[in-house]
């Protein structure tokens, strides 16, 4: 898909102001857009990109400043909420767990509000698009970034109430100038059910010095407790 970068970055700026986004979270969102971009050949095949955050309370957002701008409320949970746009970047916000990081003590030190991660959307099922969904974690080995997978043919990632078929999630290295925050790639269609699914964790950075940690690596959270992390 071809991103209208200033169509996306009047978005962001409008987060920002709101206080939702900072300047280095705009950037590196942008920077996905690009075609310097380490992952630029599966955006041919993105439909959207997202911006995950995490927040205090999603019940305190500017709910009504987010709708006058002409973001759509989808997808709400308690403590989740996702608004899209018409620039085909969307917003998601949890105070929820939606992370293993979540579960582990000392493991979150940013203060909220902070990106949680950026999404790359891959709905679309054909062969193309997979394929090019499947070269990432290559790619991270190229680049020296990590990659962890998720699902995969009979082992779709729920969220909350939505579903993709599998996800690749990338952690750039400590030395990676201009990114910070992890990247998911997600495909297949987004399924959305009546009720809550389950939630499947996104997975903490191996790299982390707490990855090992006993409660990083329990069962995938299944309660009304738990977020999720698309």
């Amino acid at each position: 898909m071809q991103f209208d970068r200033a169509s996306v970055d009047e978005v962001l700026v409008e987060a920002g102001s709101l206080g939702l986004i900072s300047e280095v979270e705009r950037s590196e969102i942008l920077s996905v857009l690009t075609p310097e971009f380490p992952y630029a050949d599966a955006l041919k095949y993105t439909d959207s990109v997202h911006a995950h955050i995490k927040v205090e309370d999603v019940d305190q957002l500017p709910h009504a400043q987010l709708k006058e701008l002409g973001y759509r409320a989808e997808n709400a949970e308690p403590g989740y909420i996702k608004y899209s746009t018409d620039a085909a970047i969307n917003l998601i916000f949890s105070s929820i767990p939606i992370a293993k990081d979540d579960q582990v003590s000392g493991a979150v030190t940013l203060p909220k509000p902070f990106m949680d991660h950026v999404g790359i959307d891959m709905r679309d099922e054909a062969t193309a698009t997979y394929e090019a969904f499947e070269k990432v974690p290559d790619r991270a080995a190229e680049l020296g970034w990590r990659e962890v997978p998720q699902g995969g043919a009979t082992a779709p990632v729920h969220c909350c109430h939505t579903q993709v078929k599998s996800k690749h999630w990338v952690y750039p290295p400590e030395d990676w100038k201009g990114w910070r925050r992890p990247i998911e790639f997600a495909f297949g269609t987004l399924v959305v059910f009546d009720k809550q699914m389950g939630c499947d964790l996104r997975p903490m950075d191996p790299a982390h010095p707490l990855a090992q940690s006993e409660s990083c690596c329990g069962a995938p959270a299944t309660d009304q407790a738990s977020g999720c992390a698309g």
